[in-house]
């Protein structure tokens, strides 16, 4: 299985809703292919997801409750990550900056809702949704939602 790793800042905000929304909304004959996953680069491992990401992601069916922070670990194997889709440049210059080649990159340009109230996460994860076709072509799969 390939995988397609969805990177922020804190993995408390945006990379947690956009790796949740990628599992719920990729087509049902393609799952099987491809599964996201998340991680900050400066993310405490173990933090809670920011309740006001939890709260944005429930009027979809979606439940990210359980989902504790990771900071992202380049010292293991690669191999299986298709894509980085990083929610800024700065953040992509960072891959860059660790040896990940600018093909396996992809930024989103979403910015963090950290601290912001319930009404700017949602705006968030619902433009996280509306970018979401663009990471399932960029992997070569076709999203019918």
């Amino acid at each position: 299985m390939k995988t397609v790793m969805f990177v922020c800042t804190g993995n408390t905000c945006r990379s947690p809703m956009a790796e949740a929304i990628f599992n719920k909304t990729i087509p049902d004959n393609l799952g099987h292919l491809y599964c996201a996953k998340s991680a900050g680069i400066f993310a405490q491992n173990g933090a809670q997801v920011s309740e006001n990401s939890v709260a944005a992601l429930k009027p979809f069916d979606i439940d990210i409750s359980s989902h504790r922070a990771k900071q992202l670990d380049l010292g293991g194997d690669l191999e299986g990550i298709e894509l980085f889709v990083c929610m800024t440049d700065t953040h992509a210059d960072h891959l860059l900056s660790l040896g990940i080649k600018s093909e396996k990159l992809m930024v989103l340009q979403i910015a963090d809702p950290f601290g912001c109230g319930l009404d700017t996460y949602t705006l968030c994860a619902q433009e996280i949704f509306k970018k979401m076709p663009e990471v399932f072509g960029r992997i070569g799969l076709q999203n019918e939602h």
